[in-house]
């Protein structure tokens, strides 16, 4: 296994097409996702630097003969992993390591790349090479990885074993349905007053003339769709007395670019309601072949009485049964209506590794223990507030 780091996106497009191959069904892990918001959260900032560890299999053969863009070590045919990563320097934590995507974004589901029969392999060469290169980070921080995220899980188990320390915390779960065939079996899993609710409203709303559900197929409707799901997630969230998604410029701008590529992948899923015909709710999902993933939403405040919400859910789930999916993913986060809809938790934890050289461990722990002096100062603080 050989293990090169690319820092310029521009060579790393070199290999898109075997990233796309290695990601599978996952969206938030295919180049599109990733490449896109290294343009928006990445490219522009001075303190993050492009950090993705290609790990290549020297056994495989060689498909480069004749080509002039990559020496024969770096085919995209022997590439058998990638750890999608950047650096980013800070003032107290030093360099850190980062997975591509991060941050506000939240993207979900992130892990190593690799096929399941080279994770073993994969793992101890990018372990070796990080430790082989530790005083190029001083700590890595990953959030948000799955218990069974066995790439990532891996890499820690070896890092660890090369004298890194690791620490897991508990972060937020994420949640997910696993969908029947038909709409009966699914309401047949709801409890018997959810059940109750959902026919009711199904069948005395959705199926009357007043209700009317749009899905975004083309590049014409769009635009329009894009609109109203920023007007009714502000309102709603602004009702709430908070800022919103789309208050932030960069993730705004970073969304509307990713869903117009995603909708030309067909993997976009963005649908709005009318109720007695002006719009109440829509929906910025994206889907795989399996799956339906529930990333954001917009509700019309005035119109709560009406449960845009869950009528806005009914569909889209009754449309991802109809494309034959058999999860609906709800993505991370512990609101209570993902319970409520029978879906289950998965673990997740924010991974923190701090190599073995002693200045980056004396940094961790002076940051440490400024963190808990100055979480033990807010408690006092509104203790006597």
């Amino acid at each position: 296994m050989y293990v090169q780091r690319i820092n310029n996106l521009k060579e790393l497009s070199l290999y898109c097409q075997r990233w796309d191959e290695l990601a599978g069904d996952r969206v938030f892990q295919t180049w599109t996702w990733v490449s896109t918001w290294w343009a928006h959260y990445g490219q522009t900032q001075p303190d993050c630097d492009l950090a993705v560890f290609l790990v290549f299999d020297q056994s495989e053969p060689s498909s480069c003969h004749g080509r002039q863009d990559a020496p024969c070590s770096l085919d995209a045919n022997r590439l058998v992993a990638i750890l999608p990563c950047y650096y980013q320097q800070t003032f107290a934590r030093g360099k850190v390591l980062r997975l591509l995507g991060d941050g506000e974004v939240c993207s979900d589901h992130l892990d190593l790349l690799v096929a399941e029969k080279q994770i073993e392999g994969a793992a101890k060469a990018i372990a070796r090479y990080l430790t082989h290169h530790s005083e190029d980070w001083d700590l890595a921080d990953f959030g948000a990885v799955e218990e069974n995220s066995t790439g990532l899980n891996q890499l820690f188990t070896d890092l660890q074993s090369h004298g890194c320390h690791v620490t897991r915390r508990g972060g937020q779960s994420s949640w997910s349905v696993e969908l029947p065939a038909t709409w009966d079996e699914f309401l047949a899993l709801q409890s018997k007053s959810h059940r109750k609710q959902l026919r009711r409203l199904d069948n005395r709303v959705l199926n009357s003339d007043r209700a009317v559900w749009h899905l975004v197929k083309t590049a014409e409707q769009f635009d329009a769709a894009w609109e109203l799901l920023i007007d009714l997630h502000q309102r709603r969230r602004n009702s709430l007395n908070e800022p919103g998604c789309f208050a932030s410029e960069r993730w705004a701008a970073f969304h509307r670019d990713v869903a117009r590529q995603l909708l030309e992948a067909g993997q976009l899923r963005l649908s709005w309601l009318e109720l007695d015909g002006k719009p109440i709710a829509a929906e910025y999902h994206f889907a795989t072949s399996s799956a339906t993933l529930a990333y954001q939403g917009g509700l019309d405040p005035d119109r709560l009485d009406e449960e845009p919400g869950r009528l806005s859910m009914i569909r889209t789930f009754q449309h991802a049964m109809a494309e034959g999916h058999t999860t609906f993913d709800l993505l991370r986060g512990d609101e209570p209506y993902k319970a409520h809809w029978r879906a289950t938790p998965q673990t997740t934890y924010d991974v923190q590794i701090v190599p073995a050289r002693r200045t980056a461990r004396l940094r961790h722990q002076v940051w440490s223990y400024l963190r808990h002096a100055g979480q033990v100062a807010r408690k006092v603080t509104n203790l006597f507030a």
